[in-house]
C-alpha cells in the first residue's frame, strides 16, 4: 500500500532510520527503489537526507540503485547527503562507487558544489580526495565550487580548493564573475 503521494511502508521507515523495519520489508519483496508520486524520493535518498547511515548502508548492500535522483530536481542520495553535511553518509556512498559529478537536473548543481555553498568542509575534501571535478560548474549558469564558496564567505572551504589546485580565475560563464571578483563583491574579507 501506498499513501496519496505514493509513499511506501518502505519509505517511511527509511525516513524514520528504522533498520529492523527496513530489513523486514525489503526481505518480503518490497520494492528497494519504488519514488514518491510528488517528487520521486526513493528510501535510499530519504535516508541519506536523515544522515541515517546503517539504513543507507543496508539498502545499498541489498541493491538499491545509489545513483538515482528525483524526479523533481534529479537529486541523488550522495547529493542530499552532502548538502546536509552527512559526512559519514557521503563517504559510504563515494566508497560504494556513487557518481561524485552527477549533478541535479534543475540545474546541473553537483554534491561537491552543493557542500561548497553550503560549508561542509570535510565533505568538500572527502569528495575532492575521492576524485571529484573541482571545476564542474552548474549547467545553468556554470558557478562553481569554488566561486560559490566565495559567494558565501565560507574561507575554509575557499582556502582548501584554492589549495587543491581549483582554478581560481574560472567565471560562472565565459563572461560571468570569478571567485575574487564575487568574494568581493559581497565583502568578504
Amino acid at each position: 500500500g501506498t499513501t496519496d503521494n505514493g509513499t511506501t511502508p518502505l519509505r517511511v521507515a527509511a525516513q524514520e532510520g528504522h533498520l529492523e523495519v527496513v530489513g523486514f520489508l525489503v526481505e518480503a519483496g518490497a520494492n528497494k527503489d519504488q519514488c514518491t508520486i510528488d517528487d520521486g524520493t526513493t528510501p535510499l535518498r530519504v535516508a541519506a537526507d536523515e544522515g541515517h547511515l546503517d539504513v543507507v548502508r543496508f539498502l545499498v548492500e541489498a541493491g538499491a540503485n545509489q545513483d538515482q535522483g528525483t524526479s523533481d530536481d534529479g537529486s541523488t542520495p550522495l547529493y542530499i547527503a552532502a548538502q546536509e553535511g552527512h559526512l559519514e553518509v557521503v563517504q559510504f556512498l563515494v566508497q560504494s562507487g556513487a557518481n561524485k559529478d552527477q549533478g541535479c537536473t534543475d540545474d546541473g548543481s553537483t554534491p561537491l558544489c552543493v557542500a561548497a555553498q553550503e560549508g561542509h568542509l570535510e565533505v568538500v575534501r572527502l569528495l575532492v580526495e575521492a576524485g571529484a571535478n573541482k571545476d564542474q560548474g552548474t549547467t545553468d549558469d556554470g558557478v562553481t565550487p569554488l566561486l560559490i564558496a566565495a559567494q558565501n564567505g565560507h574561507l575554509e572551504v575557499v582556502r582548501f580548493l584554492v589549495e587543491s589546485g581549483a582554478n581560481k580565475d574560472q567565471g560562472a560563464t565565459d563572461d560571468g564573475p570569478t571567485p575574487l571578483y564575487i568574494a568581493a563583491q559581497k565583502g568578504h574579507l
